[in-house]
């Protein structure tokens, strides 16, 4: 069965870069394990990452859908969809979503084996009874145990990146300094996901007297905080701002994240980035911690929600006491 795969569409419904970025890994399984395969995949909100933002980390058989309609899946209506617009049928389809509704549309895509994870499976084809895994990477990782009767190592997979942002990096981290990286912007700015700046920055003065050199994962745009920051902490470091302007991507990110002696961050698309950098990393979540946290034997999650906190409310000394517990 397993040679006979050729075609795969893997349906995503989330939409941010931290969403795109979880499937670099699945994408590198799928290749390992498949050969000479087309990978396509869909996004409900069309940001097309993989043409732009994430081109740099794109497989070459990687595929984005663009003739679905917008935000297809969600209304039954999109069962009308006319089936003429493929050229032919996946030879494998992966539902990575859980919504019922949505499934009852996909499945009108011309397949060969259709793989769901709402309703735990039973509206694959042909049903199959799926455990139902919170991890968005470990529900995918799981099937495809399944799938082809083996275990995967998922942890020990690496993403790698152009030796150019690597030097790069290198060119902006000196090394004969220690530092340490902050990531402490959320992208959806209605969700509470973010540090008080206040506590975020006693914590970065803490590791200062510490001899580390306050680093972040910050834009330009941000200059009110950047100003907040460099008020308190003259030595605050911003490396993004300082590289060439066409290296400036998520491939520079990891380079520089490899660069730190850990990483600090939230819940948002820089902590799968720094993610991938391998290094130790400082995951504070306000919630959802094990659907999303970054598969990595170096990530260490504090999960506010089940500490009964706020992440905009915890203190500097708990963000330190809990950083200090595992370095």
């Amino acid at each position: 069965m397993k040679q006979n795969i050729k075609s795969i569409l893997i349906l995503n419904t989330g939409g941010g870069i931290g969403d795109a970025i979880q499937y670099l890994k699945l994408f590198k399984i799928i290749n390992k394990e498949f050969k000479n395969v087309q990978i396509h995949y869909y996004s409900t909100i069309p940001n097309f990452f993989f043409e732009n933002k994430l081109k740099s980390l794109k497989p070459c058989n990687l595929v984005e859908v663009k003739n679905f309609p917008l935000h297809f899946g969600f209304k039954l209506k999109d069962i009308l969809f006319k089936k003429n617009k493929f050229k032919k049928k996946f030879d494998l389809i992966i539902d990575a979503q859980t919504r019922v509704k949505n499934t009852i549309v996909y499945r009108t895509i011309p397949h060969q084996i259709f793989i769901s994870f709402s309703a735990r499976g039973i509206l694959s084809s042909p049903p199959r009874f799926v455990k139902k895994e919170k991890h968005i990477q470990i529900r995918f990782i799981k099937f495809l145990e399944n799938f082809l009767k083996k275990k995967i190592k998922y942890k020990n997979i690496k993403i790698g990146i152009k030796k150019k942002y690597e030097n790069e990096a290198s060119r902006l981290i000196s090394t004969n300094k220690k530092y340490i990286g902050f990531s402490i912007k959320a992208g959806n700015p209605k969700r509470i996901k973010e540090f008080n700046i206040n506590e975020i920055i006693k914590t970065a003065i803490y590791f200062k007297k510490k001899k580390f050199i306050p680093t972040f994962f910050l834009e330009k745009k941000f200059k009110k905080i950047i100003n907040k920051i460099n008020k308190k902490i003259p030595e605050a470091y911003y490396p993004e701002h300082k590289a060439k302007i066409e290296l400036q991507d998520p491939s520079l990110v990891i380079a520089l994240g490899k660069k730190m002696e850990f990483n600090i961050t939230i819940d948002n698309g820089v902590m799968h980035m720094l993610g991938l950098s391998e290094k130790k990393l400082f995951c504070f979540f306000n919630k959802d911690s094990d659907k999303f946290k970054p598969l990595s034997n170096n990530t260490f999650v504090y999960d506010c929600k089940k500490q009964g906190k706020v992440i905009n409310f915890l203190k500097s000394k708990e963000i330190i006491q809990f950083i200090n517990n595992y370095i």
